[in-house]
């Protein structure tokens, strides 16, 4: 099943990566959402659909928090998340939406490292990933939100809808749905992101591992636009 205009997408980037990647993964990412409405969230003005600018100190709790200012500014009744160093597809944003009662992670889902020269399936649900009923997420969110209004340690925050995040950070637990698109997506790690093992160039493969996937061709051609040396 194809869904048409009832999906906002949510792009929240820390306006760091190399400029040649950011317009390769935006002419992508464009592609893959046709006319869908776009918010983006930058820290640096950008022209992609409309723009807020994030003026936060960067942490995993505040990228939760960039996501409830553009759910709440979207009129659709699904959101999807796309982050800047993300490769997404039209599969991805067009096969499935979630009951109203969960949120949903597209396990379709390849890592790739710019150190390093495959690709590799690891075994979790990623933020990137989401697709959600907007009013659920709103709501998940501003339930975080007024439980720590001073944000909460890095240590607890984690994916909405993971029954794990939930419990230890005192919320409802509200459930999600795993699937898997016919159309891969592929999630960089580099040295730029939030998490320390990326900053430090190490991260362990998953047990999935493969040169050449579907649509996105050899893990090194990637890697080669990254890295500006196409």
């Amino acid at each position: 099943m194809i869904y048409k205009d009832d999906i906002t997408i949510l792009y929240i980037t820390a306006s760091e990566v190399p400029k040649h990647w950011l317009d390769f993964q935006v002419g992508h990412l464009l592609k893959a959402v046709g006319n869908a409405p776009i918010i983006s969230i930058s820290r640096k003005p950008m022209d992609l659909g409309t723009n807020l600018l994030d003026t936060e100190p960067r942490s995993y709790w505040n990228i939760y928090m960039q996501m409830l200012r553009g759910a709440l500014l979207a009129k659709t009744p699904f959101v999807a998340m796309a982050e800047d160093d993300t490769l997404y597809t039209k599969a991805h944003f067009e096969e499935y939406r979630p009951p109203k009662d969960k949120v949903s992670y597209d396990r379709s889902r390849w890592s790739l490292f710019t150190w390093d020269n495959m690709y590799c399936v690891r075994q979790r649900i990623s933020n990137c990933s989401l697709i959600a009923p907007r009013e659920l997420l709103i709501e998940a969110l501003t339930e975080r939100k007024e439980k720590y209004p001073n944000g909460a340690p890095s240590e607890l925050v984690g994916e909405v809808g993971r029954e794990k995040v939930d419990r230890r950070l005192g919320v409802t637990v509200r459930g999600c749905v795993e699937w898997y698109s016919y159309g891969p997506i592929v999630q960089l790690n580099h040295s730029a992101g939030t998490d320390e093992t990326q900053k430090r160039n190490w991260k362990r493969h998953g047990q999935i591992r493969a040169y050449d996937i579907p649509h996105w061709g050899k893990a090194t051609d990637i890697i080669k636009v990254y890295n500006g040396n196409t």
